[in-house]
């Protein structure tokens, strides 16, 4: 049963390595902190582009039911409650995404666990298995849990 105001997230990653990413300095870039509050799923997340305001919000994903999407729910906050959220126990994480080749490309500064990861979101399912990825992709890692954005900032891979 899908939770309750949640929407199917569908996404693939990869892994990139970081010599196989170049010139990315005239791509736009957004950097994002992350922190992955100790409590259970629940992820504040900042998002930061030059000469924008910040897109601060709460979001939720739900453990995937077998072969169903993950289920996403996101609420946007007030600088204020971010404040208020970041004082809670957790672990964080700091990355630059890059939107590159019809998806966005993450690489992580803190920590300094070297990864950096391709992704594309989809609408549907049937686009997602026809997706062709772009020549620098690496091993997929859409469905390994260690190359979630918690497990990075968690175990500093």
């Amino acid at each position: 049963m899908r939770p309750k105001y949640s929407l199917p997230e569908i996404e693939r990653r990869w892994l990139v390595a970081r010599d196989q990413v170049q010139s990315l300095g005239v791509a736009p870039a957004r950097k994002i902190e992350d922190k992955y509050l100790s409590s259970g799923r629940l992820r504040l997340r900042a998002v930061s582009l030059s000469g924008a305001p910040t897109i601060i919000k709460l979001g939720k994903k739900y453990q995937r039911a077998k072969d169903e999407p993950e289920q996403v729910v996101t609420i946007y906050l007030t600088e204020s409650e971010y404040v208020g959220l970041l004082a809670l126990p957790g672990t964080s994480a700091r990355k630059l995404r890059y939107a590159v080749a019809e998806g966005a490309l993450d690489v992580y500064e803190f920590p300094e666990c070297g990864s950096v990861i391709f992704e594309v979101e989809f609408g549907n399912e049937a686009h997602a298995a026809a997706y062709e990825p772009p020549n620098f992709d690496g091993e997929e890692v859409t469905h390994q849990a260690a190359f979630s954005g918690y497990a990075l900032a968690k175990n500093r891979l």
